[in-house]
């Protein structure tokens, strides 16, 4: 039986964390209910992501760490559409976690030694230094320059709406009517708006491109999958 079914736990009513995460799930159905457009694109590229999870076996040790960072990427992609669907400005965080997971994957896959450093980072004092963002922008760059100047706009766009505490991710939820009067107020559960609709779309253009770096990675398991084709159809116009 599925658990939202059943009759909720006593400690679930207690304060308002659990309420608030029952609204959010209220909010999730009708948001995807009411968004039906963007609703399919998210759905067209998670079943993208799904088939090559469930067809993704690595050949060689070389591509084991990679393999795990797109299981990562998948996750994080699932993970940025849930929040998404009731809290956007959260969602940034996962969004720009699985763009990294995917560029990691891109980047190991450059020069496989990089398996046992990213194994060792806790013990390897120069770990740290060889991965980053511009290491992982030039590993994309060197099989395609526009997919890495794609990547490095999104990556820049999460870290704007919401990844970092900066000045658009924290004055997007304060009710613009209330800055002028005694009493700001603050939505903690934004509900509809531009700021979701905007959020959702970027989802889907993370998505996009994480699978397209993670086709630099795996072109042979791709390329048998139909992925061009399929991403094409994900990225057609709504």
């Amino acid at each position: 039986m599925n658990n939202l079914n059943r009759p909720r736990p006593e400690l679930w009513g207690l304060g308002s964390l659990f309420p608030f995460i029952e609204d959010c799930w209220s909010n999730s159905i009708a948001a995807v209910g009411n968004k039906t457009d963007i609703a399919r694109r998210l759905t067209t590229i998670d079943a993208i992501f799904e088939e090559i999870h469930r067809n993704l076996k690595p050949s060689s040790m070389s591509q084991l760490v990679p393999s795990f960072l797109l299981l990562r990427s998948f996750s994080a992609f699932r993970a940025s559409v849930m929040v998404c669907l009731a809290l956007p400005t959260d969602s940034y965080p996962l969004q720009r976690s699985c763009l990294e997971n995917a560029g990691y994957a891109r980047l190991i896959s450059t020069a496989p030694q990089l398996s046992e450093h990213w194994l060792n980072r806790d013990d390897d004092p120069e770990s740290k230094s060889r991965f980053n963002n511009r290491a992982v922008r030039e590993s994309i760059s060197s099989s395609d320059d526009k997919l890495a100047l794609i990547y490095q706009e999104l990556y820049d766009h999460t870290i704007d709406f919401g990844a970092h505490p900066n000045e658009k991710s924290v004055t997007i939820n304060v009710v613009k009517e209330s800055m002028k009067t005694n009493n700001v107020q603050f939505r903690m559960l934004p509900g509809d708006g531009l700021a979701l609709d905007h959020a959702l779309q970027t989802c889907a253009q993370v998505g996009i491109c994480a699978l397209m770096i993670l086709d630099l990675v795996f072109s042979e398991l791709f390329a048998a999958l139909d992925f061009k084709e399929k991403i094409k159809q994900a990225s057609l116009p709504i």
